[in-house]
């Protein structure tokens, strides 16, 4: 896996965040933008995997299938800076299927969903940057067709607005002030329709974004076992996750590890 490939799911990792199971979400549980039915196809289990198997996915096993399972089919290291980060977000919150048709749309080439040859050579006579507002355009137009959209609109709104923003910066080569990434948990695919339907070079992105979001995520791993209350977890890390407090995570740590062995020495 590339540098670049790395920092973009990072990014997109801070977008997703860690385990989520609303019940209004399509996707089902999902946890860092992976949902059921994705982790059970992967690991070939012949089916969805239950929430259980959901919430016990490790970092590095979901970044291994964004790459196999959204960054390869979509070429992501053929596509410019820019366009590589918001093609690769759209895919994650959509399905690569539905990221890609809408790019080959707005390209006015055949839609059918595998981005070859001819989707490659018809975007790189585009202007990026234009291509980048495009998609985003189409993609906001997309979500508002769902119906789900009055309860997860405006989470999708502000993470379409994050992606525009910070691709548009990547396409131009800036390496800083790049926002912080909103909480965007929700899956928005197309069978929710009401209607069917970058290193040097390609710009770097910084690593501290995106680090809290999975630093949060491993760390809400690590300490339930040693808590052994995962209701309370969830609540605690689900308000770490919006204020991003990592200094609170060290916190907790300290906390939980007393605990525990206080329970040692009781015993």
């Amino acid at each position: 896996m590339s540098d670049n490939l790395a920092q973009t799911i990072k990014l997109v990792f801070s977008s997703e965040g860690g385990y989520v199971n609303h019940p209004r979400d399509p996707g089902g549980a999902t946890k860092y933008g992976i949902t059921a039915a994705t982790l059970g196809a992967s690991r070939r289990l012949g089916r969805k995997a239950t929430p259980d198997e959901v919430k016990r996915l490790a970092l590095a096993e979901a970044a291994q299938i964004l790459d196999k399972q959204y960054a390869q089919p979509l070429h992501y290291q053929e596509l410019p800076a820019g366009l590589d980060y918001a093609l690769f977000d759209y895919a994650v919150n959509s399905g690569p299927a539905q990221a890609v048709k809408t790019l080959q749309r707005l390209l006015a080439v055949e839609a059918d969903g595998i981005l070859g040859l001819k989707t490659l050579e018809a975007l790189r006579k585009r202007q990026v940057a234009d291509l980048i507002d495009e998609l985003q355009d189409a993609r906001l137009h997309f979500l508002r067709g769902l119906k789900t959209w009055p309860t997860f609109g405006k989470g999708w709104s502000a993470r379409v607005a994050h992606v525009r923003e910070t691709a548009l910066r990547l396409a131009d080569g800036i390496a800083t002030a790049i926002p912080p990434s909103p909480v965007g948990l929700e899956t928005a695919t197309p069978t929710d329709a009401r209607v069917s339907s970058t290193i040097a070079g390609k710009g770097t992105i910084v690593a501290t974004i995106g680090t809290a979001g999975a630093t949060i995520g491993a760390a809400k791993d690590a300490l339930q076992p040693i808590t052994g209350n995962g209701g309370v977890v969830d609540i605690v890390f689900a308000v770490l996750v919006a204020g991003g407090s990592i200094a609170a995570i060290a916190g907790l740590a300290i906390i939980a590890y007393r605990q525990a062995k206080h329970r040692e020495a009781a015993a």
